[in-house]
């Protein structure tokens, strides 16, 4: 059986030569490609599809916003590999947090991006050997996105020990400890990150 993808990039001349390349691989079938989120919804709405393969920055939508979508289809069995000139470890971190089974970077060879999909479509993550268990190292913990969150609505540490009943010190210390696992120095950088990994509700 043939495993049936879908794709999406808002960039036409990227998406067509990806589907180009694609369709001369026998063991896939490509149903749909898509330049707009909402013909690719619908796509993957009422067709059967084993593998999608997305741009992680689309047009109007954030392709980790996307992958939210998809896992709240009722066939979320789909499998997603996301792709993106722009790799951060930080980036994949947060996409498999999210359920993706694979992450690439744009200059990626067709080969290995074939290869990638008969794997994701077993079932299998591919996941660089460097990248430390998602698992095991979530980018921040439920209690620090709740912080990073009223941050981003302006709340001082004092309002927020008060809105979630802990000591100032405390808040403190969970500000330091998001500014240390997301690399910045500030709560301006803390946020600006924050929004970048769709940290943000």
């Amino acid at each position: 059986m043939n495993i049936r993808m879908a794709l999406i990039d808002d960039h036409r001349l990227v998406l067509e030569g990806l589907r180009n390349r694609l369709e001369t691989v026998p063991e896939l079938d490509i149903i749909g490609a898509y330049t707009t989120v909402e013909e690719f919804l619908i796509c993957i709405k009422y067709k059967n599809i084993d593998v999608v393969v997305m741009d992680l920055m689309l047009d109007g939508v954030h392709g980790f916003d996307l992958v939210k979508k998809i896992k709240g289809m009722a066939n979320s069995d789909m499998k997603v590999i996301l792709i993106s000139g722009f790799y951060e470890e930080m980036l994949h971190k947060r996409a498999l947090e999210l359920g993706v089974k694979a992450f690439l970077r744009k200059e990626t060879s067709y080969e290995e991006l074939i290869s990638t999909v008969i794997n994701v479509y077993k079932g299998n993550h591919v996941i660089p050997d460097f990248l430390v268990s998602i698992e095991e190292n979530p980018i921040l913990s439920e209690i620090e996105i709740k912080i990073i969150n009223l941050i981003v609505n302006e709340y001082t540490n004092e309002k927020i020990s008060k809105e979630l009943y802990v000591s100032r010190r405390t808040v403190e210390s969970h500000v330091t400890n998001i500014c240390r696992k997301l690399g910045v120095n500030s709560r301006i950088g803390a946020v600006r990150e924050a929004i970048k990994l769709n940290l943000i509700d």
